[in-house]
């Protein structure tokens, strides 16, 4: 019973985050944050403070100012609140180093939520990054990294045929098979085969 009740207020609190954001009344979502909040975002590497984690929501949305949560699925089990749904908004200002394009984007997030003492302690989220970039028209490039591993598995691969040729031509248990080509045809035409044994 003590644990429904803990989970029913803590859903309520996590929602009331959300919906502070979303219509921009900042003072009442921060006041929701714990000073000492831990968030571990998608995509970055180190886990973000409370001053970072604000740092990132506000770019989110000055670049979406008209962004909006639309939750399809929330979930609260004791200190833990899960909501799963869609964020979107029109791309109005700069958003990671791109300019504004005036196109309307909608791609799926996921939160995790840890409340304590009727304070967010800790979040995770994760957004479909991938939906977001090609929404708003961005080509995707694989970096010098990628390039120079396919480059590499293309090189080997090539080697290999050109090594496989090269020792079907040099082993001497080996002929070329002629029959069926016509005289001057392209020797890359030719099949190899084994001799016959002369005894059969």
């Amino acid at each position: 019973m003590f644990y429904d009740l803990l989970a029913t207020q803590n859903r309520a609190l996590v929602l009331q985050f959300y919906k502070a954001f979303d219509n921009r009344r900042q003072q009442e979502g921060l006041s929701l944050l714990s000073t000492e909040m831990v968030a571990h975002m998608a995509g970055i590497e180190a886990p973000l403070s409370q001053a970072d984690f604000i740092n990132v929501g506000t770019e989110l949305y000055n670049a979406f100012p008209d962004g909006r949560h639309s939750f399809t699925q929330v979930i609260a089990h004791k200190d833990t609140v899960v909501t799963s749904g869609f964020f979107a908004g029109t791309h109005l200002g700069p958003f990671q180093g791109l300019p504004p394009t005036g196109k309307a984007v909608r791609f799926a997030v996921m939160h995790i939520d840890r409340v304590s003492h009727s304070k967010i302690v800790e979040h995770w989220g994760q957004g479909d990054s991938l939906s977001l970039v090609q929404q708003l028209g961005v080509k995707l490039v694989p970096g010098p990294g990628i390039l120079l591993k396919m480059g590499l598995k293309a090189g080997r691969r090539v080697q290999k045929e050109a090594f496989s040729r090269l020792s079907a031509v040099t082993q001497p248990d080996q002929v070329a098979d002629l029959s069926g080509v016509e005289p001057g045809a392209d020797s890359s035409s030719y099949s190899l085969a084994k001799p016959q044994d002369p005894s059969l």
